[in-house]
This record gives structure tokens, C-alpha cells and sequence, in this order.
């Protein structure tokens, strides 16, 4: 086991640590993850009306076509949990938004009603998914006289998805089509997967996995960004008997 009052204190660090610049930049692109999640949520339905038009579809065709969609984002939201345990929270943020991504490309090129559905059940996967890790890894990295601001900051973005959601059925869907409205939720949502790649694992989940080394290298990190000086002696990262 690790020596538990090293892993405390790198606790108590994180936890003291002023709000800087790397915790607004972790809001800002775990938001925007959020953001483009609620903007394709809400925008299916205009897709699917558009579809059912275009394609001639009846009523149960169309619904078929959201069972799947809310069926991804059930078993996606239902495997984050383990898989972030699992794997990692940076690992599994970067996976879900580049799952919904790609398939979310992809059904814009759907030709039929079986491919549309599979390909919004695996876009749904990845937004399902999304939500939950990304709330985690905020309150993780958040200092905690600052966890629920923040948390609450990172949910508040949900509600500007809704308005381009609004945008996109008003404006994109009718004049440029279902087509269209469905990649500009894909291609953005790729730069945010990029950026992504410059965070860092979470502390806790190192800790917890015994990676008190690489956890020290990040409380660092996020002490450096918020100019505050870093202890001289760190914690032990070798098991203790």
C-alpha cells in the first residue's frame, strides 16, 4: 500500500491550491465538450423531421431512429463509470468525444434508416459517456472552497448547446440541411479533443492506481500554474509494507 499520509498531503495540496489559469482552461474545454453534447441532443429532433421528409419515413420509423440515439447515451453514460476507474478519466474524456465525433461524421453520410440508427446508437455511446467523466475530472482537479462553482460553471454550458441547438434547427437545418447540421457538431468537437491532449491525468485517479510519482509531477503542475511553490521534499512513491 502507499504511505497514506503522503497521499493525504498531496490531497491537502490540491485540494489548497488558488484557482489559475489551468483550472479555466480545464472549464472552458471540459464545457465546451458539454456544450456540443447538449447541442447534438437537442438538435436531433430536427434532424430526424428533416429525415423523415426527405426520406419519407412514417412515425415509427422516426422514433426508431431517437430509440437509438437515447440508447447510446444510456449504455454510454452506464460504462464511463468503470471504464474511467478502469482506464483513466483523460483517457476515457478523450475517447468519448472523439467516439462521438467520428460518428457523429459519419451518420451526416448515412443513406438509410438501419445505418443512420447504428450510427447514432455509437455517436450516443460517446455522448453518453462524456458527461459524467468530464463532471468527474473538473471536481477533481477542482480546489475544494471551489469544487461546486465550478461544477456548476461546467454544467452551465449546457444551456448555450441548447441555444446553437436552437440555432442549428432554425437556421442550418432548413436552408442547408440535416447533412450539414450534423457536422458542424462533429468538427468543432474534434479540436476539443486536441486540445484535451495537453491535460493531465487526474491526481486522484493516479493515486488511487499507485502512481504517486506521476501524481506528484501533476500537483506540480498545477501548483507552478497558480504560482504557488511546491513543497522540496515529495512524497514517497514506493510501496510501503
Amino acid at each position: 500500500m502507499l504511505d497514506t499520509p503522503a497521499v493525504a498531503t498531496l490531497h491537502q495540496r490540491l485540494d489548497a491550491v488558488p484557482l489559475s489559469r489551468f483550472h479555466w482552461k480545464l472549464l472552458l474545454v471540459s464545457g465546451l465538450g458539454w456544450m456540443f453534447d447538449a447541442m447534438d441532443i437537442l438538435v436531433v429532433g430536427a434532424v430526424v423531421a428533416a429525415v423523415s421528409r426527405e426520406w419519407g419515413l412514417d412515425a415509427t420509423q422516426s422514433q426508431w431512429i431517437n430509440t437509438a440515439n437515447v440508447a447510446g447515451l444510456f449504455f454510454g453514460a452506464l460504462a464511463s463509470g468503470w471504464l474511467a476507474d478502469r482506464f483513466g478519466r483523460k483517457t476515457v474524456f478523450q475517447l468519448t468525444l472523439l467516439v462521438y465525433s467520428i460518428f457523429t461524421g459519419l451518420s451526416a453520410a448515412a443513406t438509410g434508416v438501419a445505418a443512420l440508427m447504428l450510427l447514432r446508437f455509437l455517436a450516443g455511446l460517446g455522448l453518453g459517456g462524456e458527461l459524467p467523466v468530464a463532471s468527474t475530472l473538473v471536481s477533481e482537479f477542482a480546489p475544494a472552497p471551489h469544487r461546486g462553482r465550478l461544477v456548476v460553471l461546467l454544467e452551465s454550458f449546457w444551456a448555450y448547446g441548447s441555444v446553437l441547438a436552437a440555432l442549428i434547427g432554425f437556421l442550418v437545418v432548413p436552408n442547408l440541411g440535416w447533412r450539414v447540421a450534423l457536422l458542424m457538431g462533429a468538427l468543432p468537437a474534434l479540436y476539443v479533443f486536441v486540445v484535451r491532449r495537453s491535460l493531465p491525468e487526474s491526481p486522484r485517479y493516479l493515486l488511487a492506481h499507485g502512481r504517486a510519482a506521476e501524481a506528484e509531477a501533476v500537483v506540480r503542475q498545477v501548483e507552478h500554474a497558480a504560482g504557488v511553490t511546491a513543497p522540496s521534499a515529495t512524497p514517497p512513491s514506493a510501496p510501503v509494507s
